[in-house]
């Protein structure tokens, strides 16, 4: 049995969105066993999904979520993976939950297998470290450390899914299809067992 909690804002576009076709991809594929759920950092209980993200779900053949979950020790220990839409939902869930540090990712971070990526990226962390202590010391930051960090910052991939709340049908399909290119990465490590559940 695997259980995967979907996180984002206030669980009434993405991560029901990601929920509702992690379902029917799951069921397309012939995954059995996995349960998914959602929930928001900031949801209001029972909120419904909005009503271009119920289109979007309606349009592919899914079934949206009753309404909306405020994500809760209860669903955190229910789940073995927990998927955020953005960096900042893995922080704010780590925070509040730091015992599931270990199972939560950004939903881009899980799927996305890109060593060169994590190469860079542990660079540049090793790089804003060094100049920040520099800074600190009161020593000068060179104009070649300062361009290798402006570069590092440029190849870095965004980590997130960005929230088309408020916007338009087109804004809606769009952030439904980046969801649904990772959801099949997902169900491809699920079904060939290369995944790491906590």
């Amino acid at each position: 049995m695997k259980r995967i909690l979907f996180v984002c804002t206030g669980n009434t576009c993405r991560s029901p969105m990601a929920e509702g076709m992690m379902r029917s991809i799951a069921d397309r594929i012939g995954l059995t066993g996995l349960e998914v759920r959602s929930a928001g950092v900031a949801a209001y209980q029972g909120t419904p999904i909005s009503d271009h993200a119920a289109s979007v779900l309606q349009d592919k053949g899914c079934q949206p979520s009753a309404g909306s979950n405020l994500l809760s020790q209860h669903l955190i220990e229910w789940s073995d993976l927990v998927l955020t839409m953005t960096s900042s939902h893995k922080r704010h869930t780590i925070q509040l939950y730091p015992a599931a540090v270990d199972k939560v990712y950004t939903l881009k971070e899980y799927v996305n297998a890109d060593p060169e990526g994590e190469q860079r990226l542990a660079e540049m962390e090793s790089l804003l470290s060094e100049l920040q202590l520099k800074q600190a010391l009161g020593e000068p930051v060179s104009d070649e450390e300062r361009r290798r960090l402006s570069t590092l910052q440029q190849q870095q991939a965004s980590p997130d899914i960005a929230d088309p709340y408020g916007g338009s049908i087109r804004q809606y399909q769009s952030c439904a299809e980046e969801i649904e290119r990772c959801l099949l990465l997902l169900a491809d490590k699920l079904k060939h067992g290369t995944e790491h559940l906590g």
